[in-house]
Order: structure tokens, then C-alpha cells, then sequence
């Protein structure tokens, strides 16, 4: 087998065991306990009664003479309120609560040792490409989870499912995957720097923040590099909220390059280190 073989092969094993560890330990069933009661709560305080008001044709009335023909007003156009609301709440937690969720990555192995075993036996690369790959996975299953749960909600409402919701629900599924990308990929690179993952969530919030305000500052001096922001993680969320349909996939190739830069570095950065 050759050396992309092997790096694909235990890459494939280490997101099994991300995989596995969710849906067969006490910890994951924890985690799918926890994010159930979040959905939950979303979607009976939040999601159920705004789209109700959406689906309202007085409050879109009202929305468009307050707003105008704006790019949020796209929202009214999904073939399900729910699902409009549900892309704008997921757009804007999702981002988030990834930082929290994936930030123990690498840091609890290089705290246990073990990640001085793993390297004896698998590339750096692959035990990096893994963990990604794993946390990704488990993402995705949390994804399909509360989205079948707002299908529901969907079907609930109108006494039945269309083509064209689910085809939009399919949408959203892959947009959320994507902009999941480089958030992950950042803590990667946190997780492989510290021993903590409260740690790593620290150093990533502080350290968006500082380079947010850094480059706004610049940008006030400088106005024609106003451009810089824009490839920041996460700034394509602005962009995806008043579109909706396959003409969101215009903006998926930014976080896929920032997705491959943050893992080069992640491996770099737990090639130098010391195990």
C-alpha cells in the first residue's frame, strides 16, 4: 500500500472511532441527550412560532413595506417556513456551538500521551485528517437530526411533504456541512497548540476577535483592501442568508480553501511539537 494509502486508511479509522464513540458511549449518547434537549427548545420556542409569522401574508406585508425588496425577504420564498427559519437560526448558532464541540480534537491525546502512541504508528497527517474527518461526521449526524426533526414540524403543519422541501432541505443539509468546514478545521489547529479544549475555545474566540478588530482597524485606513474581511471564517454566512436554492453553492469554495489551508497548518503545528 502506498504511503496515500496508508494515510487514507488510518484517516478512515480515526473518524470511525469519532463516529463510533458518539452513538456507542456514555459520552456521545450524553452529547445526542443534550442536543436533543437544545433542538427541542429551539424548535418549540423558536422555529414553530416564527414560521407561523412568516407564513403569515400580513407579516410579510408589513416585512416588505418596512425592508423593501431586500435580500432577507428571500426568506418568504422557501417552499417551508420552517425551513426558512431554521437556515437562518443554523447559519448563525451552528458556527458557534462548533467551536465548543470539536475543540477536544487533539488536545485530551496530547495531554493522556496518547498521541505519542498514535504517531508510532500513523503519519501526522492521518491522525490530523481523522479527527477532522470524525468531528465532521458526528456534525453531520447532529445536522440530519435536528433537520429531520424540523421536517417534521413541516409535515406536521401542512399534513404532508413535498419534493421541492425536501430538495431545499437537502440544501441547507450541504450548506451547513460546508460552512462547518473551516470552524473545524480552526480548532484543529487550537486543539493540536494547548492541552485543553477550554483552552482552545478561549484562544479561537479571542483570536477571531483580535484579527476581526485588527483588519477593521486597517480597513478604516485603508479602505480598498475592505476585500481582507471578506476572508475571514465565516463571513460567507452573511452572504448565504438571503439565498436560498443550489445558487448558495456559489459561495462553497472560500471555506473549502480555508478548510485545506487550517489543516496544513494543524499538521505543521503537531509535526513541531513535542509528544
Amino acid at each position: 500500500m502506498t504511503t496515500l494509502g496508508f494515510t487514507l486508511h488510518h484517516s478512515q479509522l480515526y473518524a470511525g472511532f469519532e463516529l463510533r464513540r458518539l452513538w456507542l458511549t456514555r459520552r456521545g449518547l450524553m452529547t445526542l441527550a443534550a442536543t436533543t434537549m437544545i433542538w427541542f427548545f429551539l424548535l418549540r420556542y423558536a422555529i414553530a412560532p416564527a414560521s407561523e409569522l412568516i407564513a403569515n401574508d400580513g407579516f410579510q406585508q408589513f416585512f416588505r413595506s418596512i425592508f423593501g425588496d431586500s435580500g432577507l425577504t428571500q426568506l418568504f420564498a422557501w417552499p417551508a417556513p420552517e425551513l426558512a427559519v431554521y437556515w437562518a437560526v443554523s447559519l448563525l448558532l451552528l458556527p458557534l456551538f462548533s467551536l465548543f464541540f470539536t475543540a477536544n480534537q487533539l488536545c485530551s491525546d496530547i495531554e493522556r500521551g496518547t498521541l505519542r502512541f498514535l504517531a508510532l504508528r500513523s503519519s501526522r497527517l492521518s491522525i490530523v485528517l481523522g479527527r477532522f474527518s470524525g468531528q465532521m461526521l458526528v456534525q453531520s449526524c447532529l445536522i440530519l437530526l435536528s433537520l429531520a426533526a424540523t421536517l417534521s414540524l413541516a409535515m406536521w403543519r401542512e399534513g404532508g411533504i413535498s419534493l421541492a422541501v425536501l430538495s431545499a432541505a437537502l440544501v441547507i443539509a450541504v450548506n451547513l456541512f460546508n460552512v462547518l468546514l473551516p470552524f473545524t478545521a480552526l480548532m484543529s489547529c487550537f486543539s493540536a497548540l494547548v492541552r485543553s479544549s477550554r483552552l482552545a475555545v478561549s484562544l479561537a474566540i479571542v483570536s477571531l476577535g483580535l484579527l476581526f478588530a485588527m483588519l477593521s482597524w486597517f480597513v478604516f485606513y485603508f479602505p480598498d483592501f475592505l476585500f481582507l474581511l471578506g476572508y475571514l471564517p465565516g463571513t460567507q454566512v452573511l452572504q448565504l442568508l438571503p439565498l436560498q436554492g443550489w445558487q448558495t453553492l456559489q459561495h462553497a469554495v472560500l471555506p473549502l480553501v480555508q478548510t485545506i489551508v487550517l489543516l496544513g497548518l494543524a499538521t505543521v503545528i503537531l509535526k513541531r511539537k513535542m509528544l
